[in-house]
């Protein structure tokens, strides 16, 4: 979104940089929503009045270096200027960039400045104040300052020292109670920083809670022995001295409440033997996060591992679920007492604090060997203080969260079933015959249930109930998107059900974004598109957070450099469930934005497949205004977003916005063509006709049929004769010069390529276009009459209309359009017996290709025939083997099939007539279904010469 909020100089200024980033003028906020911006003054105020060298300030804003780092800093600089509205609040230096800014405008000037008068105050109470002043200037939001990691360090470290020195102010002023909470927080959030830790002792020993003083020493212990591999230092051993009295604990008696494993457990062998690797004992407690997506099967994953880890843990295996569908989460406090029930002590003895009750846990847990497995955690905070505090001890944790703020912990997330295990899952169930009967749809179940160890085992239940029924009949139902998640549930097991609970356990803004899902393909996304149909972002805290979830997993890197992002299907099922009868025209508004203004580079940076019709622009349109940083290949960006792209242009259209959607169309297909895939960009512009016919824009209309017409030449040259036609019809009627000339022009291509040369009709094209202001239109209706005048061997004339155009088309600077043009005058070099001039324009053209994979196919398929000429059979048969490929991954069928006309031209000329002959029935052929006869006789020339030689 673009920068707003100019305000006048004379406003009052404040800048926040403690905690939460935010800038106000007069009172009101100055938006400045682009993370390059804010990236950017957020680094200049962390050096305030200082010059933050150029350089530095490039490396704090881009991941990546920009091509021109220098311009597109000043460019920044520029836009930061006209948001702020103050030209000299940023100031050029020599090497780079100065903020000037007073000490009452930022908050890191006024915290220096408390900070300079506490150390000079001249007593506790007086220090205190101050250290307590400067710290209140902090704010704890959600979302850290847009700095480097470098500066974010440095101003954390001012903070945390001025908080030490407060809190031990704190505990010499006789507020110890106040502080325990507080170092309670800061030691789970700095488990590396002794002296928090001494703290902490030293507090709850001043407040004669002697065993949390012991906990928490075995706390650091286990923190600095697994995290650094060292023992607590001098103070903190002499706190733990201090602390020691007698344990006083009851009696221990081994215990296993593990539930029973399952007999049709399958898979996983690879899981289950890491997980053992994983908490194998060790100096420390091993903690192990076993965490995935709703019904992946974690719970069952863990039990299977933890009776396989019995003998390891000889003093006892302890089961807890921290959640019941009936009952809720369970909170800390009940689970150290159902714990230090099962560790046999007495409920009498049980005490009444948490905290209490997490030392006497510990204590009791100190130097054995036992298990906990502790399933459903839905927060750190559930299971935190029942965590072991010495080595022996294990915990298995299985989470729908990756409970990254669990410490000490590792993480191992779980996947839904892989291969054929899921069919074996299944045959487990119901038997293996049934699944043999039907294999096919047993795959097929599989694949709909997203392989998920919860939806299988409910669709085996269900088929188990109708031992005679058929798995075709489940696989119908499940088929239809709209009742799938109806369809599993079964008696206590619904995956709705275990979606919901972790959709639940989302914050809001996570939540819409999990709906807002619906909107995006399921192929995959990049983090910005999220963004885009939620409030604007960059999306990235948005992805961590369902990350985190486990609602959302990487998919990959695509060709652009960008992670993307996919829902599992049942998910994504869930999610549009959701969102149904939620106003999507805001999100989708501001993503057509995002693509209209990135369509605008892809347009004009990447390379063309064809001379197509101008991008469509509504009247009255102004150009794009969002503000976004440039693209280093739009062609590439196009090409990973193609899915995106088309998913928006259907929602525009369902939307009223069909305009949009044949702008975005016009900007992004000629480019996706390049990919292939003709069958989705024919629909896409049928179906943009289809919405502006319902709205009554004619103009709009005939034109996506124009471009639908262009993309069906690659299989179905009748059926684009067809669609031309009526185009030009429409056209003529409606008084649209350049549309008429492109439509004639592609009648009179697709007749030639039928062998029904239409002179008449490319002439008309030509006339047409020499009195309009669209060269290129004119250039592509002369090429097309060139080559019509070759086929009537009226070739000279041809080459004096190439040469003609190609002078032309040089001022326009369309590199495919000159390439084509140089083509044409090869061919026709050819038919006059001038070899040395048609290589000759193929070297032309070779320069222009501009990484056109089109245009490379159709120059090397050229090069072939002139390496034929030449009598150089082995490299035109390897040259039309290269354009042959070129144009089958394109999915161009018709111009695959031209090149193979030609590769077995050069196999027959070189001696290998039998190979030749079926290339050239196979070309026929595929030529002939597609309606395209032009080069019908050269197959026949060979198939012929073959039949006289046999």
């Amino acid at each position: 979104m673009p920068t707003t909020a100019v305000t006048p100089s004379h406003e009052i200024w404040r800048f926040r940089l403690l905690g939460r980033f935010s800038a106000t003028a007069g009172g009101e906020a100055v938006s400045i929503r682009s993370r390059l911006h804010q990236t950017l003054l957020a680094t200049l105020l962390a050096h305030p009045n200082q010059v933050v060298p150029a350089d530095d300030l490039v490396d704090a804003i881009w991941q990546r270096r920009p091509k021109n780092a220098s311009n597109s800093l000043h460019v920044l600089v520029k836009r930061l200027r006209a948001a702020l509205g103050a030209a000299d609040r940023v100031r050029a230096e020599p090497g780079g960039y100065r903020i000037v800014v007073a000490e009452h405008e930022l908050d890191l000037l006024e915290f220096t400045a408390l900070l300079k008068a506490a150390r000079e105050a001249g007593d506790q109470i007086t220090e205190r104040d101050y250290l307590a002043a400067a710290l209140a200037l902090w704010s704890d939001g959600p979302i850290p300052p847009p700095l480097a990691d470098r500066d974010l360090r440095e101003l954390e470290e001012l903070r945390l020292t001025a908080l030490s020195r407060r809190i031990a102010l704190d505990l010499e002023t006789g507020r110890e109670a106040e502080a325990v909470t507080e170092l309670r927080w800061l030691t789970q959030r700095h488990p590396l920083r002794e002296g928090f830790w001494a703290q902490l002792m030293r507090a709850l020993y001043q407040a004669g809670s002697q065993a949390e003083a012991l906990a928490a020493y075995a706390d650091a212990r286990a923190v600095l022995a697994e995290e650094l591999g060292v023992e607590p230092g001098a103070e903190l051993r002499e706190l733990h001295a201090a602390a020691l009295s007698a344990d006083g604990s009851s009696g221990w008696t081994p215990v296993c409440q593990l539930p029973s494993g399952i007999d049709d457990f399958v898979g996983r062998e690879d899981a289950l033997a890491r997980l053992a690797q994983l908490v194998e004992p060790g100096e420390a407690a091993r903690v192990v996060v076993v965490w995935g997506q709703p019904g992946v099967g974690k719970s069952t994953l863990a039990v299977q591992a933890a009776h396989r880890l019995r003998e390891r843990y000889p003093d006892g295996q302890c089961f807890a679920t921290l959640h019941d569908r009936h009952s809720g989460r369970a909170s800390a406090h009940e689970l150290l007492e159902q714990l230090l029930l099962a560790s046999g002590l007495p409920a009498g003895q049980i005490p009444v604090r948490t905290g209490a009750r997490s030392a006497a846990l510990r204590a009791r847990l100190a130097d054995r060997r036992i298990l906990l497995v502790l399933d459903d955690v839905g927060e750190t905070a559930q299971i935190l203080p029942a965590l072991p505090g010495t080595g022996g001890c294990a915990v298995l944790v299985t989470s729908r969260r990756s409970l990254l703020d669990l410490p000490n912990a590792r993480r191992m997330r779980i996947e839904p079933l892989r291969g054929d295990v899921g069919v074996r899952l299944l045959s487990q169930m119901i038997g293996a015959d049934r699944v043999a009967a039907e294999r096919a749809e047993a795959e097929e179940l599989v694949r709909l249930c997203g392989a998920l160890p919860l939806a299988l085992r409910i669709a085996g239940a269900r088929l188990s109930l109708h031992p005679e029924g058929r798995l075709s009949a489940l696989v119908q139902r499940l088929r239809d998107e709209r009742t799938r998640l109806d369809e599993l549930a079964v008696e206590g097991m619904e995956v709705r059900a275990s979606l919901a609970l972790s959709y639940r356990a989302l914050g809001p803004p996570a939540q819409e974004a999990l709906r807002r899902t619906a909107m995006l393909p399921r192929s995959g996304f990049p983090a910005w598109a999220l963004g885009a149909v939620t409030d604007g972002s960059d999306g990235e805290r948005l992805i961590e957070a369902l990350a985190a979830s486990a609602m959302l997993e990487p998919c990959g890197v695509d060709e652009a450099g960008q992670t993307r992002y996919r829902t599992h299907d049942l998910v994504a099922l869930y999610a549009q469930d959701l969102a149904v009868g939620e106003d999507r025209l805001p999100p989708l508004r501001r993503l057509l934005d995002v693509q209209l203004a990135r369509g605008e580079e892809v347009y004009h940076a990447a390379a063309r497949w064809t001379e197509e019709l101008q991008p469509y622009r509504p009247p009255g349109a102004a150009p794009s205004e969002v503000d976004l940083p440039p693209l280093e290949c739009p062609a590439a960006w196009a090409r990973a977003e193609r899915n995106l792209l088309l998913a928006a242009i259907d929602q525009a259209c369902s939307a009223g916005w069909h305009a949009d959607a044949a702008r975005l169309a016009d900007l992004v297909i000629p480019s996706l063509h390049l990919g292939g895939g003709f069958d989705e960009l024919i629909a896409a512009r049928r179906r943009i006709a289809e919405a502006a016919r319902a709205a009554g824009d004619e103009l709009v209309a005939w034109r996506a049929d124009y471009g639908r017409a262009e993309a069906s030449l690659a299989e179905d040259v009748a059926e684009s004769e067809r669609t031309f036609v009526a185009c030009a019809r429409a056209f003529d009627r409606l008084g649209a010069t350049t549309e008429l000339v492109f439509s004639l022009t592609g009648v009179a291509f697709c007749r030639m390529m039928r062998n029904e040369l239409d002179l008449r009709t490319a002439e008309r094209a030509v006339r047409i276009a020499e009195t309009g202001e669209d060269r290129i239109a004119y250039c592509t209706a002369s090429r097309t009459l060139a080559q019509i005048l070759q086929q009537l061997d009226r070739t000279r004339e041809a080459v004096w209309i190439l040469k003609k155009t190609s002078q032309e088309a040089a001022k326009l600077e369309v590199d495919s359009l000159t390439a084509g043009l140089y083509r044409e005058l090869a061919r026709a070099a050819l038919l006059l017996g001038d070899v040395e001039t048609a290589a000759a324009a193929c070297a032309d053209a070779a320069p222009l290709l501009s990484g056109n994979p089109h245009d490379e196919g159709w120059l090397l398929q050229l090069r072939s025939r002139v390496e034929t000429a030449q009598n150089r059979f082995g490299d035109a048969a390897a040259t039309a083997r290269r354009s042959h490929e070129i144009f089958t991954d394109l999915g161009d069928r018709r111009a695959a099939a031209s090149s193979l006309i030609w590769l077995a031209d050069a196999l027959w000329r070189g001696g290998d007539r039998s190979e030749a002959a079926a290339l050239a029935q196979q070309a026929r052929d595929a030529l002939e279904a597609m309606g395209s006869t032009i080069l019908a006789p050269q197959a026949e020339r060979i198939l012929a010469d073959a039949t006289r030689t046999a």
